[in-house]
């Protein structure tokens, strides 16, 4: 259970109190404001091996460690004022982590303001999670980024776009890999009869040479069924004497859950179209083919706290003899509703043009599979 720590409320409702009654007011008057800390603390210990190559590492395997701090207002009306600040932590080691690489963006994960209606949904501006960030889960049934089918093949290619037989340092071939945006305005609905759309638009205000972003998602909620649709777009982009100008890009993706019954059946299918081959800084040119990912997966609860979850993908480059295939297989055990165990194990296969590695583990020879085993904890608060 998240545990909702108030600061100062009580002083400072005996002061708006105090000056309510000074002129005149009811109680009524006064907002209600609130503060909570929250936080995700999460670690596991993982081994990969592959070509005759192993490692052992500790690292985040279930979500993002984080610690985070959400201030809510009650405006009356049904209108709602909020503001977020999130920061990531590194479990291993204790410093702070950043979604984007940059050691200087103390709170990468999510800074932003709302205003939000009962009526007509919420309004968001700053860094956040887009659509991207909140359409995947509900898609994926083992949330193991490190070891599952779907985490382990959407890091393969690139984005800009990169190479699909290359090696290693890959931030994937989704247009936005970290799932976050900054100098971003978005807008999510209501849920209207278990339908709900969330659109965001970022601009690059940091750099000409950065694209503009567009994402738009929309899911259908049922009972234990849900369908969703993803598309995100990518601007065109200028060059420069060090930067290669890039046309625009487009992704989209389809997802269905059904979370009810002995097997809990998922898929998803994820598509970025064709672009620009670019040239990469060892003057190669990099993979301009469209690139996709079919992911299917089930939950099967086999008791009223444990879960077997498992997922199969095949990732295809659009370059030959460069597809991979993945499969990952979990139990998870929840302690109690804030604390989880879980174990895993992942496989990639791979073409003989590929040099793909999984997640921390060593690259491997062309065309060599990778094995990892990884056991953790979560804890939420």
């Amino acid at each position: 259970m998240k545990t909702k720590l108030i600061i100062g409320m009580t002083a400072l409702g005996a002061i708006s109190m105090a000056q309510a009654q000074t002129q005149g007011a009811g109680p009524s008057a006064i907002p209600s404001s609130t503060v909570r800390i929250y936080g995700t603390a999460d670690l596991a210990i993982a081994h990969y091996r592959t070509s005759d190559q192993s490692k052992t590492a500790m690292h985040a395997g279930g979500a993002g460690s984080r610690l985070g701090f959400l201030s809510s207002e009650d405006l009356g009306g049904g209108l709602k004022a909020s503001a977020r600040l999130e920061a990531g932590v590194n479990m291993d080691t204790g410093t702070s982590s950043s979604t984007n690489g940059s050691p200087n963006r103390f709170w990468s994960r999510q800074a932003y303001v709302e205003l939000q209606g009962a009526s007509w949904g919420a309004i968001r501006a700053g860094r956040q999670e887009g659509p991207t960030y909140n359409f995947f889960p509900k898609f994926d049934p083992m949330l193991l980024p490190a070891m599952d089918a779907w985490g382990v093949l959407t890091t393969l290619g690139s984005a800009a776009p990169g190479s699909a037989s290359g090696k290693g340092v890959s931030t994937g071939f989704l247009i936005n890999p970290t799932q976050r945006t900054e100098n971003t305005l978005a807008y999510i609905s209501p849920r209207w009869s278990g339908a709900q759309a969330k659109l965001s638009y970022s601009l690059n205000e940091g750099s000409a040479t950065q694209p503009k972003l567009f994402e738009a998602s929309v899911d259908y909620e049922t009972g234990p069924l849900t369908l969703g649709a993803l598309l995100v777009k990518a601007s065109s982009t200028p060059g420069t004497a060090s930067v290669r100008s890039t046309k625009s890009s487009t992704e989209y993706a389809l997802g269905a859950s059904y979370k009810s019954g002995p097997i809990q059946p998922y898929f998803t299918y994820i598509h970025r179209d064709a672009a620009d081959p670019s040239v990469g800084s060892g003057g190669g040119v990099l993979n301009g083919n469209s690139e996709s990912v079919k992911l299917v997966g089930a939950v099967i609860p086999v008791s009223e706290r444990g879960n077997v979850r498992m997922t199969l993908g095949k990732y295809s480059s659009g370059t030959q003899d460069s597809d991979a295939t993945s499969y990952g297989v979990a139990y998870t055990y929840d302690l109690s509703r804030s604390v989880m165990l879980m174990a895993a194990v992942t496989r990639l296969t791979q073409d003989s043009n590929s040099r793909w590695p999984v997640f921390q583990s060593p690259i491997p020879n062309a065309g060599n599979a990778v094995n990892g085993i990884i056991v953790g904890i979560t804890s939420r608060f």
